[in-house]
Order: C-alpha cells, then structure tokens, then sequence
C-alpha cells in the first residue's frame, strides 16, 4: 500500500513544497482543512462558524475538486505535507488508514460521550485492522427517485411505486411507451463512483455482493448470481430503450439532467440530490423511495465523509478541538441538517432533520441502516474510469457479453487486491 503511495507521487510529477502541515500565528493555532468539492455547499459556512467562536483556532479551508482530491491528497501525505484536516469520501478512508498517514484516534473518539450515535456504515470505513483512523463528518444514502407527475400522467399509482426489478421495468416500459419523449429510467453509465452508489445497492438488495473475506484478505465475487443477476437488469432497460442513449458515455456530469427535464419518470441519486433538484428543477415534482432488489427487499449506500486527522500534523490537539466541534449537536443540526445534508448523529438525525419532510425521513433511515463498500483498493478497483468495475459495466451492460464482463472483472480485481 505505500508503494501506491509512491506512484501517486511519481505519477504526478508535482512538487511537494509549500503544502507543509499549518503553523501558529502568535498565539493563534492556524490548521488547514482540504474538502472535497461536492461540500462546497455547506462546508464554507461550518468552518466560518468554527473560526468565529474559537478566537485561538484558524481553519484555513481548501476546497479540491471531487476527481482530483484522491491523488491531491495523496501526494501530500505521502510527503508529510498533508493538511491538518482532511474531509475524505468514506470508500477512501480505508485506503489512506492502510497506508499509515491518518492519525489514530481510537481511545478519544470511544471517550466521546455521544459515540454510539454515530451510524455504523461511517465508523467501519473509519476502522482498520481495529484501530479507528475517521469520524463521520456529513452523511448520505441512495434512494429511488421519482416523478409522482409523471407516473400519474401515465396511469400509474405514485403512491404504489415499484418494490422489485420487474415492477421497475414494467412502470418504466409503461411511461416510455407513452411517448413524448419520455423514459422510464436513468443512470450514469461510465461513472464508477456512481455505480457503486446506485448500482450496488441493487446486488446488496438480492443478498450479494462484490467483495469477501476479511479486511487483509479481501477476494472479489463478481461472478456470483446477484452480481450477474443486477447487470442483466441493467441490460434489460438499456435494450428494452427504457434508458435514454446519453447514458452509456454519462460520466456523472449530466446524471441530473434527464430527470431535471422532467421526461425521466426515475433514477437513483443521494439526499444530496434533493437540494440540486429543487434548486435546478423547482418544477419538477419529487418523491422517492427505498432501492429494491430483485424480490423484494431494498439496500442503500451510505455515503458522505469522514473527518481525519493527518499523522503528520503538529496540531492534534487543536485538529481534535474541531473534531469533536463539528460532531456535536449543534453543529450537525444548524450547520448539516438545515441545510439538507443528513447528521452523522442518530439523535439529531431522527429528531432535527427527518422531521422536516417525508424525503429527509426516508433518507435518515437507510443512512442509518445502510452500508459502504470496503476495500483498501478502492480507487483502483471502483473509481478508476478504466478499471475493472467501470469496464464490467460498459461490457455487460452496454455490449452485451454479462458472463465474460464479470469473469474479466473478477480476475483483473484478484490481481488488484493480490499486489497489495
């Protein structure tokens, strides 16, 4: 795992100088906080709040774009000049506490008086080998979006929405068919991320799953039913032209659009969805409901970020001081909740947020029922525009050949997880 540390490194060509871990000002402890660009929308205003009421503590906030944060940050770290803060998408965590440049905060995190409010799917990530590298920071799920509208304008019940894969294909055959230009569903074909966020609750759904085995024995299962069973679902709506054509080169740019037109009757997004579709298409009506398998049952991925501190930071006590600052009550309340992002706490979650509408309900439930894909290697096997997992769809999906996509996928991913 340092070894793809290195490459990181090598690969960029960047130099490292000038990303040196914060210093104090006088009396003032200045930490850096880089964040991905996906929190642009509210992590601005929490760390403003911090900065007002900690007269002796400066967060200094770097926002990265979301595709560049992994390599960005990993150049840092991997010459000690990481920031002290580190807001990180929760499948990465894993990856970083592997390779040793997270702070462990195992016995201070377990102190903390609210620490069994936290949702679990956020704490495993945060966990490697028994040692605790992350907090939950801001929470997500994926759910099943739809037009409530546009199902009615066809004949169908919005209040009875699909709860298996061929009532799915059915509902979306149904307002197709309809014309007009519109489509049963959509989905971001050629973006691994969002697969793993919206595709592979489908196989958790119907009892399967990608990986298994322990943490340092991790073995791909791609060739297992569930898996093959949830690309050919894929196949079937791409054939039966219930997707629109855009899908298949949709690398997550334009995953909002089709529904944003109101003409797509349903796709699968996060509650951070909620906000972009009511500020982009206050129009278009919105419901949603839980992601069901293939007979029944349903699974979300419980998203968001973590919060880590660097090993490599001169300021843990202070990095800490924010920590526990923005879990607390509080903070996830005004600062999360109210503005549409889930707490990461049980209490203000159920209590503050999901009170406020029948979407936010939905989406703390499977947040705190939820689960998160978890590999040291996730970069590679998942995110990867050309690796194994993107390729895997492109091949099943959109050619055709499910039996040899999955048994590429499966022995390209071994070979992954087998070079450590």
């Amino acid at each position: 795992m340092r070894r793809w540390l290195a490459v990181l490194a090598a690969t960029a060509g960047l130099s490292l100088g000038g990303c040196g871990a914060a210093a104090s000002t006088s009396n003032v402890a200045t930490l850096t906080l880089w964040a991905r660009s996906d929190e642009s929308a509210f992590i601005t205003a929490v760390v403003n709040a911090f900065n007002r009421s900690h007269p002796q503590t400066h967060v200094q906030l770097t926002i990265i774009p979301v595709n560049n944060f992994v390599q960005k940050f990993g150049i840092a770290v991997a010459g000690n000049s990481g920031p002290d803060l580190a807001s990180i998408d929760v499948v990465y965590v894993p990856q970083f506490a592997a390779v040793g440049v997270l702070s462990d905060i195992t016995a201070r995190a377990h102190a903390l008086p609210y620490f069994n409010q936290f949702d679990h799917s956020h704490i495993r990530n945060g966990t490697y080998r028994g040692r605790l590298y992350a907090l939950p920071f801001s929470g997500d799920a994926s759910v099943l979006f739809y037009n409530p509208e546009l199902f009615r304008a066809v004949g169908l019940n919005p209040a009875k929405p699909p709860k298996t894969w061929a009532q799915l294909v059915q509902d979306a055959r149904r307002v197709t068919s309809s014309g007009h230009g519109r489509t049963g569903y959509y989905f971001a074909g050629d973006c691994g991320g969002c697969a793993a966020f919206t595709f592979l609750p489908l196989i958790w759904a119907s009892h399967g799953d990608i990986f298994a085995g322990p943490e340092t024995a991790q073995r791909p299962t791609l060739t297992s039913p569930a898996v093959v069973a949830a690309l050919g679902f894929y196949r079937s709506l791409w054939t039966q032209h219930l997707v629109a054509t855009a899908a298949q080169t949709d690398s997550g740019t334009n995953q909002f659009t089709p529904f944003e037109s109101g003409k797509v009757a349903m796709f699968t997004t996060g509650g951070f969805g909620v906000q972009t579709l009511h500020q982009d298409a206050p129009k278009v009506p919105l419901a949603a409901v839980p992601i069901p398998g293939e007979n029944g049952g349903s699974a979300t991925f419980a998203g968001g970020d973590e919060i880590a501190i660097s090993r490599s930071s001169h300021h843990q006590q202070a990095a800490w001081q924010f920590i526990q600052w923005v879990t607390s009550a509080p903070v996830q309340e005004r600062y999360f909740g109210d503005v549409g992002v889930i707490p990461i706490r049980r209490d203000v979650a159920f209590h503050r947020y999901a009170p406020k509408n029948p979407i936010y309900r939905l989406l703390a439930r499977e947040l705190y029922s939820g689960r998160a894909v978890y590999t040291v290697q996730e970069n590679a096997l998942i995110n990867d525009p050309t690796g194994p997992w993107v390729t895997m769809i492109d091949d099943a999906v959109f050619a055709g050949h499910p039996h040899a996509a999955v048994t590429q996928a499966q022995s390209s991913m071994q070979s992954i997880l087998s070079r450590g």
